[in-house]
C-alpha cells in the first residue's frame, strides 16, 4: 500500500496530526514543527496534512482552539459543582486553570503564547472565550448573592484572571518551583488573599 493510499484509510487523520504535533512541540518546540516531518511521523504522505491544515499556523491554531475548549469546559464543570457559593467556585475555577496548565504545558503555551491576531481564525471556534465567560459568571453570582463588593464585574474578572494567569506563568517558567500538590496549596492561599479584597461587608 502506498503512503498516499494509506492516508485515505488512516482513520481520524486530523486528530492524529494534532496529537503528533503536541508530541513534536513537547520534544522540539513549536518553532521546529514541520508538517512534512509530522506526516512522516504519523505515517502518511507529505500532502495528506494539507487536506486538514493549510499551513503550520492553521495547525497551531487548531491546537490552541482545542485547548481553549477543553479548559473552558473544565472550568465550567468546576463552577457548576459550586454554583451555590461564589467564593468556593472562584477558588476551584482558578485551580482548574492552574492544573490544566501544569498538566498540558505545551498546549497552554500555545494558547497564550500567540497574539490573537496571529491565529488562523478559521480554526478558532467560539470556545476560546469560554474560560473568561465562566469567570464572569462566577463574579456575577458573587455580586447577586452579595458575597462580593459591588464593583465592576469586568474589572473583578480581569483582576482574578491576572492573578491566576500570573501565578500559573511563574510556575510553568520555573520561577516558583513547586509540584502540583504544593502549587495547589499555595494557590489556595493566594485565592484567600484575593477573596479578602472581594468580600462584601454584608457577607
Amino acid at each position: 500500500m502506498s503512503a498516499t493510499t494509506k492516508s485515505y484509510h488512516h482513520g481520524n487523520l486530523r486528530q492524529a496530526l494534532m496529537q503528533g504535533a503536541v508530541k513534536c512541540i513537547r520534544e522540539h518546540g513549536a518553532e521546529n514543527l514541520s508538517l512534512r516531518a509530522l506526516a512522516r511521523e504519523v505515517g502518511v504522505s507529505q500532502a495528506a496534512p494539507y487536506r486538514h491544515f493549510e499551513d503550520k499556523v492553521s495547525l497551531l491554531s487548531a491546537l490552541a482552539s482545542d485547548g481553549f475548549e477543553r479548559l473552558g469546559k473544565a472550568m465550567r464543570e468546576a463552577f457548576e459543582l459550586h454554583a451555590d457559593d461564589a467564593e468556593k467556585a472562584l477558588g476551584e475555577v482558578g485551580l482548574t486553570y492552574l492544573k490544566f496548565a501544569m498538566q498540558h504545558p505545551e498546549t497552554y503555551r500555545l494558547m497564550f503564547g500567540m497574539k490573537a491576531s496571529q491565529f488562523n481564525h478559521n480554526e478558532m471556534d467560539s470556545g476560546h472565550t469560554e474560560g473568561f465567560c465562566v469567570l464572569e459568571d462566577v463574579i456575577r453570582l458573587g455580586l447577586i448573592k452579595q458575597q462580593f463588593n459591588a464593583l465592576n464585574a469586568d474589572d473583578i474578572a480581569t483582576s482574578a484572571w491576572s492573578m491566576v494567569h500570573g501565578y500559573t506563568s511563574l510556575v510553568l517558567d520555573g520561577l516558583i518551583e513547586v509540584d502540583e500538590q504544593q502549587a495547589t496549596q499555595q494557590f489556595y492561599g493566594l485565592a484567600q488573599i484575593l477573596l479578602q479584597g472581594l468580600r462584601s461587608r454584608s457577607a
